[in-house]
């Protein structure tokens, strides 16, 4: 990737190419475990709004088809191109400790429930959305 004029987060992106770096099937460069850069991002939806074909975008931008579509995906769900967190909680502390206070409260009234009813009633009372239920409960 040498003479490549690189600024801000792409910079950082291309020192972490440079140490723990792939090649995919097509040709492109990724870095295990770490998202795509916004700028691949940005592309992709911006190829998609022209009417590309994912697999087209695939090719034009040597990312894999799965990798496009999961990132579509996300776009139309969300409207966001930003990836999800990497590894730890997800949920604030407070919002934890809410959560754990009411399942054990529904579990008092009710030792038989199962987690799915306790899913319905955490959004249902409003405890928590469909956006911030545990992870694990989606």
């Amino acid at each position: 990737m040498e003479g490549v004029a690189t600024f801000g987060k792409s910079l950082k992106y291309e020192l972490q190419i440079k140490r723990h770096s792939g090649v995919n099937q097509l040709g492109g460069v990724f870095v295990s475990g770490r998202p795509l850069p916004d700028t691949t991002r940005q592309k992709i939806i911006e190829l998609a709004h022209s009417g590309a074909r994912p697999c087209d975008i695939s090719r034009i931008l040597q990312v894999s088809n799965g990798c496009v579509s999961k990132i579509l995906g996300r776009y139309y769900e969300t409207g966001s191109i930003r990836p999800r967190a990497i590894g730890g909680i997800k949920t604030p502390r407070w919002l934890r400790k809410k959560f754990v206070r009411k399942i054990s409260q529904f579990k008092r009234e009710c030792p038989s429930i199962f987690a799915w009813e306790i899913r319905d009633r955490l959004i249902s009372e409003g405890i928590c959305s469909s956006e911030n239920i545990p992870s694990n409960w989606k």
